[in-house]
């Protein structure tokens, strides 16, 4: 309290022109340390979390529409047309990688061998693409023969190079 008194004191013996000064150089102080240490790290805070938001919006949606297509293939008594044996391997990759999510990412699908295939992704989501390899494995029988994942700045991103088989 002395302390506080002191700097009363002080203060109403400067001359009017320099209360002034010190009042709005103490209310300047004071609206930046505000902005620095309450207002900016909300802001960026809800900005994250929105960002975070919409993520998980399109996790949902990818999982809605893989849920629609399971209930089909359970309707349909496991037989699809993607399962047709007949049909080139590259030809059903192709499908399954549309019906997964990843068509933006190919790079390149290509054809190897009699039953095989060669598919390049880039900045795809890694956990759409092994729920898309189960997929190729257990209803479609195409197995991966080799695999490398290279890990990209953006995390949850892979850029892939697969090859595949189908006995």
């Amino acid at each position: 309290m002395e302390k506080l008194q002191q700097l009363k004191q002080w203060f109403y013996a400067l001359p009017l022109k320099e209360q002034r000064m010190v009042s709005g150089t103490v209310a300047v102080i004071i609206l930046t340390l505000f902005y620095l240490i309450i207002w900016e790290p909300i802001h960026l805070g809800l900005d994250s979390e929105q960002q975070k938001q919409q993520s998980q919006k399109k996790v949902l949606l990818w999982m809605q529409d893989a849920a629609a297509e399971v209930k089909t293939l359970r309707a349909s008594g496991g037989r699809s047309t993607i399962r047709d044996k007949n049909k080139p391997t590259t030809l059903v990759i192709e499908q399954t990688i549309n019906n997964a999510g990843l068509k933006a990412s190919v790079s390149k699908l290509e054809s190897s061998g009699k039953n095989g295939a060669r598919v390049t992704l880039n900045e795809a989501p890694f956990n759409q693409i092994l729920v898309w390899l189960d997929t190729l494995a257990t209803h479609n029988g195409i197995h991966v023969v080799s695999a490398n994942f290279e890990r990209t700045a953006n995390p949850g991103k892979t850029n892939t190079r697969l090859t595949f088989e189908r006995p």
